[in-house]
């Protein structure tokens, strides 16, 4: 697990890193267009997987998950003769890339940054490790234990057919419309709404319809954002260093926080409760957010940056509407 963990991750900030090589500077608010269907694969994918166990282990004791490492084997064996035969970019070299990366990591608003990626992070671990914990609960408690797994399914779906997919495809609108600051602190409102709706439903297929609105302005539209102003900070020839650090805060130490803290409280205080204290924490944070961007960022100057002696990519972009 932790070797796989690795790798992914390893995956999707190279994966990020190619799509704005290939996107340009005039195309990076362009990336939810393309990660859009990055989430309908996944979506499409999930339900052939399980669709193909359920067929290979027809009169089988346990389930076997044979298909799922073939698809695997299929996939990967494609992904890389075409990236070998194929995929040919012109990679921008930093003469220095410690220093441009120590020199960016120093400036109070790429710290800012950075914690704000922690936060979603946490977020995203309750989410990814503990709803369907959640609606497990809240099917022992109602009745609904025969159809868990088909809800489980259908949540999951919601990624091909809900909020998710048009939030990705319209982030890069948003993003010039609102400016990074309004669409964080926007993201943080709807995580806390979001919660908030799921620590109330009375039935487990509740859970699906609040999936389906909300999913895309919590998840998609915060990982779009991130993902776009780390690729917008990044000095020529760190953009594959600046995404990691990005990732790797959000996802190690945000995850990290987030699933701990979700599983004591869970034991502790029940998994409504959990959910609704994380409602308010989002809240807490969207106010935190608001505040520091609104009394601070907003006022950043373009000298404030350059005297740092970094070069920037897109100066206004990064700082004006951070």
């Amino acid at each position: 697990m932790f070797l796989a963990k690795v790798c992914h991750h390893v995956s999707d900030s190279v994966n990020d890193t190619i799509c704005f090589d290939i996107l340009g500077e005039i195309g990076q608010m362009k990336y939810g267009r393309q990660r859009v269907w990055g989430s309908i694969g996944i979506s499409f994918l999930i339900f052939v997987s399980g669709c193909a166990i359920d067929l290979w282990s027809q009169g089988k004791v346990y389930k076997t998950y044979t298909p799922v490492f073939i698809l695997l084997f299929v996939f990967i064996c494609s992904d890389l003769f075409y990236c070998w035969r194929k995929l040919k970019l012109p990679l921008s070299k930093s003469p220095n890339i410690l220093k441009s990366v120590c020199a960016i990591l120093k400036l109070i608003p790429i710290v800012i940054f950075l914690c704000t990626a922690i936060s979603a992070g946490i977020f995203e671990g309750l989410i990814f490790n503990f709803l369907f914990w959640y609606i497990e609960d809240l099917a022992m408690a109602t009745g609904y234990m025969g159809q868990v797994k088909i809800i489980e399914g259908v949540t999951t779906l919601t990624s091909f057919f809900g909020s998710k997919v048009i939030f990705f495809f319209m982030s890069g609108e948003l993003l010039k419309k609102f400016g990074y600051g309004y669409t964080l602190t926007f993201c943080f409102l709807c995580y806390a709404l979001r919660l908030a709706l799921l620590s109330v439903v009375s039935i487990p297929w509740f859970v699906v319809l609040v999936e389906v609105i909300l999913e895309g302005p919590s998840f998609a539209l915060l990982y779009a954002t991130i993902v776009t102003y780390a690729s917008i900070i990044s000095p020529p020839g760190t953009s594959a260093t600046i995404q990691g650090i990005a990732a790797g805060v959000k996802n190690s130490i945000g995850y990290a926080i987030g699933s701990f803290s979700a599983g004591f409280l869970f034991k502790e205080v029940g998994s409504r409760m959990t959910l609704k204290i994380y409602s308010g924490l989002a809240a807490f944070f969207a106010l935190v957010y608001i505040i520091v961007y609104t009394l601070y960022l907003k006022h950043m100057t373009l000298s404030s940056v350059t005297q740092n002696n970094v070069k920037w990519k897109r100066p206004n972009d990064a700082q004006r509407e951070l």
